[in-house]
């Protein structure tokens, strides 16, 4: 049986095979060379990999988001060796679980949350933090925007379920994918697909029109796009705000430093007149943000970018999907066939806190019904089948 050293802040376990130093800490304001080091080599390691979790897309965002409230949660073998990273917020309750618990950092452009474990020793890991967290009086910890069907949702569920709590999964939505098992299936109605067809000759009308891909390079030209139209008007594009643009250059900068940005663009005549910044992890591809020219709205740019991306899915290099990164609603739902099923998860780590789950899950289900909403607001995470999405832990 493991022995457990215990102070205010960490904990190490001395195992059998692993020794595991455990500790809660606020994110440093300051991080070294090594630091960053052992985190994006914890980032290729992972069982979920995600590039919103990524050094490169975090650390130039501490300017602009609140990232002095984040705690950085982590676990390191003897060896120094991250197998565990996770930046939270501690929040007294929440409309899940109203206890204390920890909620995954979720920045303005965040379109994926959860953790960084090793995919080779994440069962001796998770086994591990549930005891510390309730060591640390933390009932749970959450993740909005989280793929309930994935492999880590998988592993968490599996804890709860050694540990007699529960998990629990509200505000369901699904987003559009594309995939190289899909990329011959059509998304479009069609009509949709008459449209598109009409819009790129409209286009053609005024020069050549072609599709091509590039690095960061196309990080001006992105810019520039995102820019104009409705963003623009209501001041919400990157560009509006010089600490965004800079922030932005600099996360392009550092993912493209290991090949993990591209810029899939229309071009006519010369000129880019539609752009997506895809940001990569390993062989998934996420559509991070769009943008094109409103003046040639009647060319349907956004919709013919889409589409000409799913034909040329094989030109990104290693891709096996791309996740859309839209809410529902999107115009990427009208283009591309598949999707994936994200929501808010919530992982208690003491009975109390599966109670307090459970009842306030029981207070919403009776309001919506009294309000005759027949749809429930949560479901038990037990009733998800992970099976559909077995490779996710390629990600």
């Amino acid at each position: 049986m493991a022995t457990l050293q215990i102070t205010p802040q960490s904990i190490t376990t001395k195992g059998s095979e692993l020794e595991l130093f455990i500790q809660l800490r606020p994110f440093p304001r300051e991080t070294s060379s090594e630091f960053e080091t052992d985190w994006r080599d914890l980032e290729r390691r992972s069982l979920l990999r995600n590039p919103f979790l990524s050094a490169s897309f975090l650390l130039p965002q501490r300017e602009i988001e609140s990232l002095n409230t984040v705690e950085l949660l982590t676990v390191q073998d003897q060896f120094g060796r991250w197998l565990f990273a996770g930046f939270f917020q501690r929040v007294r309750g929440s409309r899940d679980l109203p206890l204390p618990h920890l909620r995954a950092l979720r920045t303005t452009h965040s379109f994926k949350t959860g953790v960084l474990v090793d995919a080779r020793d994440c069962e001796a890991v998770i086994a591990e933090l549930w005891p510390f967290l309730r060591q640390q009086e933390l009932h749970g910890i959450s993740f909005p925007i989280f793929p309930i069907r994935s492999s880590l949702a998988c592993l968490l569920r599996e804890q709860c379920e050694k540990d007699l709590t529960r998990a629990f999964v509200s505000g369901t939505f699904e987003r559009a994918t594309v995939s190289q098992s899909g990329m011959n299936e059509s998304g479009m109605s069609s009509k949709r697909a008459k449209s598109v067809r009409r819009g790129r000759r409209s286009l053609e009308k005024l020069g050549p029109v072609e599709f091509r891909i590039r690095d960061q390079a196309g990080g001006d030209d992105f810019l520039h796009l995102e820019s104009l139209g409705w963003k623009g008007q209501e001041r919400t594009a990157l560009a509006c705000d010089p600490r965004q643009t800079a922030a932005f250059r600099e996360v392009i900068q550092g993912l493209g430093q290991h090949d993990r940005v591209r810029f899939a663009e229309i071009v006519q005549s010369g000129r880019t007149v539609a752009s997506m910044c895809l940001f990569r992890s390993e062989t998934d591809y996420y559509a991070f943000k769009i943008g094109w020219d409103p003046a040639l709205e009647r060319g349907c740019p956004g919709y013919l970018l889409a589409s000409e991306l799913q034909a040329h899915l094989t030109d990104l290099p290693g891709c096996e999907r791309i996740d859309g990164c839209a809410c529902p609603g999107s115009f990427l739902d009208h283009v591309w066939p598949e999707r994936k099923e994200m929501g808010i998860a919530t992982y208690t780590t003491t009975r109390w806190g599966a109670a307090a789950a459970r009842g306030t899950e029981i207070v919403r289900n009776l309001i919506r019904r009294l309000r005759g909403k027949a749809k429930p607001s949560s479901v038990p995470a037990e009733s998800l089948n992970t099976d559909e999405e077995p490779d996710e832990t390629q990600k």
